[in-house]
């Protein structure tokens, strides 16, 4: 044991005479920390946190055999900005062990000291490793977890499936007939992806590399994302079916350089649900809630987080965003809507936007939203 914690003060000592600002710590229980096979990946993963590396195409860390940007699920933890965080990260190396398919897995929790002297647990990372043509490179959780889960293809979607998770055939069906007609949409071949499925939403954030983060057990475990580098739909809705996401897929290909979150969240409500619930559905809640509270302002710029009633359910961005695309496609057409998605970055484009295509004016904006949802 004596060996193993001298161990650790040397790795992290050496960092220092680097000149590096990410402390990295081994926990006294690994163990194995010295074996060569672990004591070279440990080094590859560290190395890779002291890079400030993030979402490099040409990285030397990570296998890109399938996935380019496989380190993209890091964002949470504000991985582009981990070396100049303020008050500091430090990194704890929990475990380093095999599992399946030749690979390692590599636990690393994230703590800061807060300004009241506590220790605050970020998140707990799942990361693998693999030797691939003699040396080992970091696999992202996604990645090797394609190896392990049940695989089924649909048309251009490949599916993987959560073990407890019974596989709907039916239902994916359903999500490659969407597939094709977004394609039609716009006016390009279907996207080919991979599509992660599970029961809830807390399976998909471990599949994703959190054994841990703050919202893993939120009251609504029926969410999922899109990994719109990599074309990735992780679904935690029990479902085959997660239309809102792969809409998502779609705006990114065609407009990489950019969107409004309102508008881009408000497209995919719109043409696909948001949590299950189609817009007609986010719609009666934002209208119960408006009336409830006559002086609710709509600000693009401070505007976050549900609508508070119990339900946990409807975003006030995506429903609101839905509504200005439902109203500018029934008024100017899908040829202008998509066209706001191209053009449109900034609030004030935003508003400039809808004032162009709906005649309504940023200071009319909150009474609009009001008069639409009834």
């Amino acid at each position: 044991m004596k060996r193993t914690l001298l161990f650790a003060l040397l790795f992290i000592n050496s960092f220092f005479i680097w000149g590096q600002i990410v402390n990295i710590i081994i926990d006294k229980n690994v163990e194995n920390a010295e074996d060569p096979n672990e004591k070279e990946i440990i080094k590859v993963w560290s190395e890779y946190l002291q890079s400030g590396e993030y979402k490099n195409p040409e990285t030397k860390f990570w296998d890109q055999s399938q996935y380019q940007i496989p380190d993209y699920f890091l964002w949470p933890v504000g991985m582009k900005t981990l070396k100049d965080r303020t008050p500091k990260v430090q990194c704890t190396i929990l475990g380093v062990f095999s599992v399946e398919n030749d690979h390692y897995a590599i636990k690393t929790a994230l703590t800061h000291i807060n300004k009241e002297g506590d220790s605050v647990l970020e998140a707990i990372l799942s990361v693998y490793a693999k030797k691939i043509n003699g040396k080992y490179l970091l696999v992202n959780s996604s990645q090797y977890h394609k190896g392990v889960w049940q695989k089924e293809q649909v048309g251009n979607i490949t599916y993987y499936v959560h073990p407890n998770h019974p596989f709907d055939l039916k239902a994916a069906q359903k999500m490659n007939a969407f597939n094709e007609k977004m394609a039609k949409t716009f006016k390009t071949n279907p996207i080919s992806f991979d599509y992660f499925v599970s029961n809830y939403s807390r399976e998909i954030v471990r599949l994703w590399g959190y054994d841990y983060m703050a919202k893993i057990y939120i009251p609504g475990q029926t969410g999922g994302l899109a990994d719109i580098n990599n074309s990735i739909v992780y679904a935690g809705n029990n479902s085959e079916y997660y239309p809102h996401e792969v809409v998502h897929l779609y705006t990114h290909q065609t407009y990489d350089n950019g969107y409004h979150f309102w508008l881009d969240e408000g497209f995919a409500t719109f043409m696909a649900g948001s949590g299950g619930h189609d817009l007609a559905w986010h719609t009666q809640k934002l209208k119960e809630f408006l009336a409830k509270n006559p002086d609710f302002i709509i600000s693009f710029k401070k505007l976050r987080g549900y609508i508070p009633n119990g339900l946990h359910s409807t975003e006030f961005r995506y429903v609101i965003g839905g509504l200005i695309c439902k109203k500018i496609y029934e008024k100017r057409g899908m040829t202008r809507l998509l066209e706001g998605l191209k053009t449109v970055k900034t609030d004030e484009e935003l508003y400039g936007f809808i004032e162009k295509e709906l005649g309504i004016k940023a200071k009319d904006f909150t009474d609009y939203i009001r008069k639409t949802a009834k």
